[in-house]
Formats: structure tokens, sequence, C-alpha cells
């Protein structure tokens, strides 16, 4: 489980106290997040924050899950956060420091833990910034025995944070105490409307979208006491409050929900004048069957809200699908393009009504021939930012289903995704050169990839990776092809984390794919605490797509070539009727520091491992019905493991 964060640092610049509102040559002011899950935009307070803010300053979220404040330095994060030179820095750590997280991440509140908040209030000095300590978000367990009170488990690295604050001379804002008070004086029910949710159960740790408003209300409220400076770029009501009839509800604009109607005209018109009132809004889909064709979402934080009971359906006419602009091409049916704070939530359906779609497809696969049509994709969100999916139904899409592309800052809770198992192509997720991603409690049951991310363009805009910081964590794998990167990987992938989920019956577990063509560098990719029954290739790690030839040829590297290093699977159990899978890289490109620790996997045939260096196990077995564990090929560096 991600968890949250337990101190934090704001750095502002030594003149910004000097500087009028948008600064002497009219330069923003920039706030740079850091830290993980409790103030990243999606579990945290980090996206209502940037709500309280005036025009005249912007905030960068760099948070990333599940990072303490040794992790967050030992992966370079601190030192690209400094890069930014940002005005203000809000970096915010401890939970994860806690004993249990493990040696990557641990720390002890009196020595390591103060060690490195020490270093980031002098790096912060360094660069000409006023480092700010605020303490962590508290966790809202309360005592069992019935006292009111909260489980006071974060006091050793609070009083550790307040310590070196009056040492080092820094502000600090006290957000534990504050969120401790307000919950007690709260109580357990009215506190529970601050609490994400876990497999249908609160999640005491993240935050509801109310929780990540209040929260943000209090850090505001604190800088406004602590750092007067800051008042004129710190609104006293969040940006994004809807005022009373920011709800347009679609039957208003004619709607029926009837099934048989066409209702995207009408669905259209409250999008739209939701749009131009200004400010976002909630455009809602009450309970009902809406026949739509292709509609678009527009203008900036809006909430498209489906209640329990409503549905989107996609019509069955191929016609309404066509791109005017892009003769040949097909739209989505549901669409956004350049939008900030968008959010599709609630407990309704949006359905594809992709079986008129797929027996085409099927013939045409079956007599060796390209599709006769392209096929439209359900959910299509293009240059948005701060998006958030929750709670909803994809299904039956033509081909896939919930695709952000160019997308930053984006959260996917508890989104239920399903398809016939032999519906063709229809991914449940493929998020293409998206950065900060979490995609928590889902369920995906599809005819192809559960999740597959990409990045088929090179990143023009960042030194790093095109994808980075990707969490994927509780979420079910059930029919599908598996938790996949690529094949399009020329922009490069860094720092995915896969965690605590299950796989049931996909093709593959682990996947990595791409080919000569479409290869960048995949680098720093962590699985940890994974449960595969099953599963017919646990470990399907290749730079061959899309099959694997016998022998190799080797080739000149190119700027194409795909490259894998530094992956790590921790604590996987798997158990496959076919084989434990495969590690094949390529002559001229050998998968290059893979580790397996604690994994264990059962199946009739072992792991062949082909053309791949520093192939290392630990605690680690691999039980099969004949034959051996590790069927080695050419070039290939295994230790570890018999």
């Amino acid at each position: 489980m991600v968890t949250v964060l337990l101190g934090a640092v704001m750095v502002i610049s030594a003149n910004a106290a000097d500087k009028s509102s948008g600064g002497d040559n009219g330069k923003k002011l920039r706030i740079v997040l850091v830290g993980d899950s409790t103030v990243n935009d999606g579990g945290g307070w980090g996206y209502g924050f940037k709500q309280y803010l005036t025009g005249n300053i912007e905030c960068t979220n760099t948070a990333a899950n599940g990072r303490s404040s040794k992790s967050f330095i030992d992966e370079g994060r601190w030192t690209n956060a400094l890069a930014l030179k940002g005005d203000y820095y809000l970096i915010q750590f401890g939970h994860n420091d806690e004993p249990g997280k493990g040696p990557d991440r641990e720390t002890d509140p009196n020595t390591t833990y103060t060690t490195n908040l020490a270093k980031y209030v002098d790096e912060a000095r360094a660069i000409g910034a006023k480092p700010i300590l605020v303490t962590s978000l508290t966790r809202r367990n309360f005592d069992p025995t019935g006292s009111g009170r909260l489980v006071p488990n974060l006091v050793p690295y609070v009083e550790a944070m307040k310590k070196l604050a009056a040492q080092k001379h820094v502000p600090l804002l006290d957000l534990h105490a504050r969120s401790v008070e307000l919950c007690e004086a709260l109580g357990v029910d009215k506190t529970a409307v601050f609490n994400a949710e876990k497999d249908g159960k609160p999640d005491t740790t993240h935050l509801s979208p109310a929780g990540r408003m209040e929260f943000a209300r209090v850090v505001v409220e604190e800088l406004r006491k602590k750092v007067p400076a800051l008042s004129p770029y710190l609104l006293f009501e969040p940006e994004t409050t809807n005022k009373p009839g920011k709800v347009y509800n679609v039957k208003d604009f004619g709607a029926e929900g009837n099934g048989h109607k066409v209702d995207s005209t009408a669905i259209q018109s409250a999008i739209f004048e939701c749009m131009t009132a200004g400010n976002g809004g909630v455009v809602e889909i009450p309970a009902g069957t809406y026949l739509i064709r292709p509609i678009y979402l527009r203008g900036d934080h809006l909430t498209l809200k489906l209640d329990e009971g409503a549905r989107l359906q996609g019509t069955t006419n191929f016609l309404d699908y066509e791109n005017a602009v892009t003769p040949g091409a097909t739209l989505g049916l549901v669409n956004a393009n350049g939008l900030t704070d968008l959010t599709i939530t609630g407990k309704g359906v949006i359905d594809g009504a992709g079986a008129v779609w797929w027996p085409a497809v099927r013939e045409a696969k079956a007599a060796g021939i390209p599709e006769t049509r392209h096929r439209p994709r359900l959910v299509v969100l293009t240059h948005c930012v701060n998006v958030h999916v929750e709670g909803i139904t994809l299904q039956n899409s033509p081909s896939f289903h919930l695709v952000p592309a160019d997308c930053q800052d984006v959260t996917i809770h508890d989104v239920t995704i399903r398809a016939p198992a032999d519906s063709p192509n229809t991914d449940a997720m493929d998020p293409s050169v998206c950065r900060h991603v979490t995609v928590a409690h889902c369920t995906m049951d599809v005819g192809d990839d559960n999740i597959a991310i990409k990045s088929g363009h090179p990143d023009n805009l960042h030194t790093n990776a095109a994808v980075e910081d990707f969490l994927v964590e509780n979420c079910t794998f059930l029919h599908g092809h598996g938790m996949s990167i690529g094949s399009e990987t020329t922009g490069g992938v860094k720092d995915l984390v896969v965690r605590d989920c299950t796989f049931d019956g996909t093709t593959s577990g682990i996947r990595i794919k791409s080919d000569r063509t479409r290869g960048g560098v995949v680098d720093g990719c962590l699985y940890q605490d994974l449960k595969m029954k099953n599963v017919r290739i646990p470990v399907n790690i290749t730079t061959y797509y899309p099959k694997v030839p016998a022998t190799d040829v080797t080739l000149p590297m190119t700027g194409t070539t795909p490259r894998y290093r530094n992956l790590k699977i921790v604590n996987l159990t798997a158990e496959s009727p076919e084989s434990a899978g495969m590690v094949v890289g390529l002559p001229e490109s050998r998968v290059t520091g893979l580790q397996l620790e604690n994994v264990k996997i059962t199946a009739p045939v072992g792991l062949t491992i082909r053309n791949a260096r520093g192939v290392q196990f630990k605690n680690s077995e691999i039980e099969v019905t004949s034959g051996s564990s590790l069927i080695l090929e050419t070039n290939a560096d295994v230790s570890g493991l018999k």
C-alpha cells in the first residue's frame, strides 16, 4: 500500500517575500511539491492545494508514491526537484520511513531521518531558497477502545521534525497536530468522509476528494499564519469550488435516458453550458440508458458524474464514429483534449457496444488480412493535466477501453473494466506518454492487455523518460495479457512500481515487449508482492515482438534498439500451467541488472534466459515438473539459483 508522508519542507527563494504579485519581471512564482502519496494529486492533498493558488503562482507536483526521505534522495528525485529551481518546494516524508518498510526506505527518526531532512533544508538554502517544515497528516485510525482518540503512531517522526526545525531555525507548519485535532473533534463517523476506499473498505491513509480539499485548506491556513509573505498568492476559497447551481443534469437539457433516443446532443449541450459558465462544474448523468454518438468533454475543472444505474451506451452505427478531419480514422466514444482538472466519476457504466465490431475482426485475423475498418476506443483523454477517473465501469469497447495520452498527474481508482475474454484488442488501459500516474484498486477482465504502458514517441520536453513515475497497486488482473510495457517504448519508461496485485487467468503476468524498430530505455521498474494463479507466462520479458526467434542475429545498436535495465521482482508467488516464462534480450542489447528476490514459481517448464547480464536470484525457487528450473541459452549470466 502506498503510505503517507510525514514531514515536509517548503522551500522559498530568499527574495520571494519582496516580490510583488507576479514578480518584478512578470514571471510567475513556482511551488514544487515533493514527497509521496499524501502529497500527490491522487491520494493526497496536493490537488486541493493547487486550487488555492492565485494566477500569479504555479505548482508542479513531483511527489511519487511510496517514497521515503531516503529513497527520494537515493533515486535522484531530490536532485531533479532542485533542478526545477522553483521558488517554493514542499517536501513531505515520514510514513514510508517507518520500521517495516524495507531497507530501501525505512529510517530512524533521530538519526537517518533527521539527517535526510537536514539535507533537504541545507541544499534548498544552497540554491537561495528558504525551507519550511510541515509535519505529516495523521492516519485516521481511531483507538478501538472507543476513547475517540487517534492511534499516535507517527509521533516519533513528528517530534524529530520539530526538533530539527528549532535547531535550524526553519518555520514549521504542524499539519499533524491540526489534522489530529480536526479528526478527533469530528469523530469516527464524520471523519470517514475524508477516507479513500480500498477493496470496498475505508483507506485511512489516503484521501477522498473531500479529504484532498479539506486538508489542503488546513495547509493553506497554516501558511497564512507562518509565512505571511505567501498570503497574496493564496485564495480564501478554492478555485474549483462549485457554487449552488453548478450541477448540470443532462435531463434538464432534453436527455431522456430511455435506451432508444440518441441523447448525444442533449449531453453535449449540458457540457457546453457548464464550460461557458466558467470555473467548472458537474455534468450529471442520472439513472437511465443514454444512447450516444461520440461526445466531447469541454472546459477545465469539469466533473462528469455517472450516477448509479446510469449507462452511456454507444450507438451501433459504424458511420457515427468516422473522423471527418482524418479520413479512415475513428473517434472515441468519450473524448477530451487539453483539459485541466478533469474528473470522470460515479457508479455508472460506459458501454461501447463492441459486439457489433468484433466478428469482422475475428474473420480478418483468421484470413490473415488487415481489418476492413478502424475501430473506435471507449474513453480517449489527450494532453490533459490532473485527471481523475474513479468508481465507474467501462465495458465492451470495440478496441481499447481507457486511453490517456500525453497526460500528467493521472489517478485511476476503483475502476472496473470488462469485455469477453475472446474480444480482440480490448485492452483495459493503454496510458501512452504519461507522467505521474496512479492506478489503484481496479479490476480488469478483458481480451488483450490488462494494462499496456506505451512510450511511443521520443521525449522532446524532458530529460528523463517520456513515461515516468507510474504506480499500479492493489489491482486484480483477470482474463487478458497481463501487466505490460510496450510494445512501443521509443520514449523510454522509468520508475514503474507494480505492487500488491493479483493475477488470475492472465496470459502473462509481468510483461515487457518491444523490438528493434520501436525500442527505448526501460529503467528502474519494481514488481513487488504479486500473486499469480493460472498465469501461462508469469515472467515475460523480451526484446523481440511479436515472436521470439529460435536464434539470434547481432545487429548494430541504433536509436530504436530496446534496452532494459535495473528491473527488480520481489515477493512473487506464481502458478503456471505452461512455463515459468522467459527473459530474452538482444545479442547487441542484453537485459541488464534483473534481480529476483523471494520469488517462487511453480510450472511444468523452467525459466528461459538468453542475452541477459547480471540476473541475480536471492531466496528464490522455480519448481518444474521436468527438466531444469533455468533454461540457459546464449549469453546468459545468472547467479543465485541452481
